[in-house]
């Protein structure tokens, strides 16, 4: 999976739920600080990507994605991990 393309997916999430258009959402962007999301938000991004990408990411890893560039490192390890051989 390409992390372009995982990028877009975590940017369409945070949109539907900010009303933020995707192209305005930087990577760096901190998902609490600067575009407002809560804890619930959050988890339904993850959720999101779980169901998008068909992966299990663990919930302690939740806390380390506070941006779009950690949930595409994140969820590049797993969709990577999950691949068939």
């Amino acid at each position: 999976m390409d992390a372009n393309a995982i990028r877009e997916n975590i940017k369409q999430s945070i949109a539907r739920i900010t009303g933020i258009p995707p192209d305005q959402i930087s990577d760096t962007a901190s998902y609490r600080d600067d575009l407002g999301l809560d804890s619930l938000s959050m988890l339904e991004i993850a959720v999101d990507a779980e169901l998008s990408f068909r992966v299990k990411i663990p919930d302690e890893r939740l806390p380390e994605i506070q941006t779009v560039s950690d949930a595409v490192r994140v969820i590049g390890e797993y969709v990577t991990s999950a691949a068939p051989a």
